[in-house]
């Protein structure tokens, strides 16, 4: 790999004809990652909608997290957790930057010269999207304040200093009629800034979703989605040409994030959705010359990983953060390419079950998947032990995991003969003989299921005249004929007869 003064040379001589005639060459790479052997981290655990982090390392060496999140019904906050490093409390309490009743999201944050923390959003707390900002000196958040007021809807922020102290901004708005990108800088700090301005965009085309970087030799990277693919764009003095970073016209590459790492080269991180039918986290890198291969970065084939965010610390650790749904709840996850490494960690990875339901007729039988990780450095011995509420399901002793590996463990629920009500399924581990250096992750909680009432086909906690509809309108039917409904058949025997109109009769009135 050439060195940092090499590359330099390159990008002073060739400029942008370098840029311009062999920037999409592929090339190979001596650094690689192996994400895959790297296990994802979960940052938040509670039942709201986490969506789109942002993050950056404070003067300090904390690095912060923030994002937006709503509880069902509500509109979404921006909120940040702190990360100090610590062995026994590395993160903070998460905390709430905003609580307007409006529209709060898709937060971006960076951290200035004079070791301020700037946080920019797109809210519509006054009656349209518009970008706002908050600063916070190190003591205390400034209030939020507007740095676009046009009324048609500005989202998308992306904030950044370059090396010469000017803060940059880009987002997207429709002002236009369509969606584009728009920059504006300022020179003192935020008190004043230049217009309003859009990117140079030959093409009638939705540019949306923009990241931005200032790198070390004073050029100004765009990158942003256009359509359903990743573009880029470079400011040195002149604006180079649109470049297309990917082009596969049946894959969706969307949502991208870029950074400049300490010896140089140019990441872009994005979500990608079509090589495994789900939402996977990619990046490229540049190191002057061309751009690398496509790497895998998330390898959790079953639910959506997007909206992804990085950047590298002083140590020179890489930090990838995302959202995802695997735990049936939208949350924030992350993973860095160093990883700290304990001794004995055991985490809960995942916990699944099937049929994938939240309501469940009595009798059903649902099989649960729990998946321990060995994260830590040593093998160990676990414990492993399901339950629904405070029911123990089954414990399992002595599974052996050997470092970074899973351990799959299934256990069998069936709920006959359980009382109706709403179920939790809970997973836990444990280190048999040893003490669990990082017990944050040993308990996963799992979505909840309703049990009904036997006669509640409809599953509205009460059995009534519509469950007695539905009943009848299956009445007689066995597995397979056009009108079987197997909500109807309560002793599951495959036919819906005077038996299940017996249990709907005796249950007739009750409710939860």
């Amino acid at each position: 790999m050439p060195s940092n003064k090499k590359k330099k040379l390159i990008r002073t001589t060739l400029g942008l004809i370098l840029l311009l005639t062999i920037v999409n060459i592929t090339i190979p790479f001596i650094y690689a990652i192996s994400w895959g052997s790297i296990p994802d981290a979960r940052l938040t655990w509670d039942d709201s909608i986490d969506w789109a982090p942002s993050l950056a390392q404070a003067q300090d060496g904390r690095i912060w997290f923030v994002w937006h999140s709503s509880e069902s019904g509500t509109n979404p906050d921006i909120l940040y957790k702190v990360y100090n490093g610590s062995s026994t409390f590395p993160w903070s309490p998460t905390k709430k930057l905003t609580t307007d009743l409006g529209v709060d999201m898709l937060p971006s944050i960076t951290t200035t010269a004079d070791g301020n923390i700037w946080v920019v959003w797109s809210s519509n707390r006054n009656g349209n999207y518009d970008i706002l900002c908050k600063v916070y000196d190190g003591i205390s958040w400034s209030p939020a304040y507007n740095l676009t007021t046009d009324t048609n809807k500005d989202e998308f922020p992306s904030i950044m200093q370059t090396s010469n102290g000017t803060i940059w901004l880009a987002w997207s708005t429709d002002r236009t009629g369509n969606e584009d990108i728009y920059f504006k800088a300022s020179t003192d700090n935020g008190t004043t800034w230049s217009p309003d301005t859009p990117l140079p965009d030959p093409a009638p085309a939705n540019d949306w979703d923009p990241s931005i970087v200032g790198t070390a030799d004073d050029e100004i990277w765009f990158v942003w989605c256009r359509d359903d693919d990743i573009h880029y764009k470079v400011y040195n003095g002149t604006w180079s040409p649109d470049y297309e970073l990917t082009s596969d016209p049946n894959i969706l590459d969307w949502r991208p994030s870029i950074m400049q790492a300490s010896n140089d080269d140019i990441w872009v991180v994005w979500d990608s959705e079509g090589i495994y039918g789900m939402g996977d986290i990619y990046y490229k890198i540049h190191n002057g010359i061309g751009w690398s291969a496509d790497t895998r970065v998330t390898f959790y084939d079953y639910d959506d990983d997007f909206v992804p965010s990085i950047m590298q610390d002083m140590n020179g650790t890489i930090w990838i953060a995302w959202t995802s749904d695997r735990r049936d709840n939208y949350d924030i996850y992350y993973k860095t390419d160093s990883p700290p490494e304990h001794d004995y960690d055991v985490a809960i990875f995942s916990v699944t079950h099937n049929p994938y339901v939240t309501v469940a007729s009595p009798g059903l039988i649902i099989n649960i998947e729990v998946v321990p990780q060995n994260q830590g450095a040593m093998s160990v011995f676990a414990q492993v032990e399901c339950y629904v509420n405070s029911t123990q399901l089954g414990s399992i002793p002595n599974v052996h995991i050997s470092k970074g590996q899973l351990a799959p463990l299934d256990f069998t629920w069936n709920t006959s003969n359980v009382p109706p009500g709403t179920y939790t399924i809970i997973a836990n581990a444990s280190i048999n003989g040893q003490t669990d250096t990082d017990p944050a992750d040993n308990t996963f909680i799992d979505g909840e299921v309703y049990v009904k009432i036997s006669g509640d086909v409809n599953g509205d906690k009460v059995v009534d005249v519509y469950d007695l509809s539905d009943l009848g309108k299956a009445y007689g039917s066995e597995l397979g004929d056009p009108n079987w409904n197997q909500d109807c058949d309560f002793n599951r025997d495959n036919k819906v007869d005077a038996s299940d109109l017996f249990d709907l009769n005796e249950n007739y009135g009750k409710t939860i």
